[in-house]
């Protein structure tokens, strides 16, 4: 064995295996670069599923979000439920049928800013007409409320 690795290395017997290495390693990196840029990146009025922190504690939850707005790496999005939060001032309900979202769903009027890689898969593309119904409820709401 190691008289076969001295005669590599004495040799020039070496430089196909070299070869074979480096285009080994160009077709892994292309590959890796390949996958990266095959990743959508949110855009304002997608439905994504994202790891949203709690508000009251450390953690978060799993959960589909509105994608508000995108800029670099992070992203303001709007939580959504599927608890019934038509008592609550703080969530609105969602219009029927919006793609994305299977059940009936109330979004949360207070948004939050995650980074862009916390969005884990799309799950619709319901478009920015959404995000403006989205900022129509929220500027409803707030003049309910009285806020300026």
């Amino acid at each position: 064995m190691v008289d076969a690795v001295e005669s590599l290395l004495a040799g020039k017997d070496w430089a196909p295996f070299a070869l074979i290495a480096v285009g080994v390693l160009l077709v892994a990196v292309l590959d890796g670069l390949r996958r990266w840029r095959r990743r959508p990146r949110p855009r304002p009025g997608e439905v994504w599923f994202a790891e949203v922190p709690f508000e009251d504690r450390p953690g978060g939850k799993d959960r589909p979000v509105l994608v508000l707005d995108v800029t670099g790496s992070s992203c303001t999005v709007a939580a959504l439920t599927s608890q019934d939060r038509s008592a609550r001032r703080d969530h609105v309900r969602l219009p029927e049928g919006v793609p994305g979202v299977r059940k009936a769903s109330w979004v949360r009027l207070r948004p939050t800013t995650l980074r862009a890689s916390a969005l884990r898969r799309r799950a619709g593309d319901p478009g920015e007409a959404l995000v403006h119904w989205y900022e129509r409820a929220t500027a409803s709401r707030a003049s309910d409320r009285g806020d300026r």
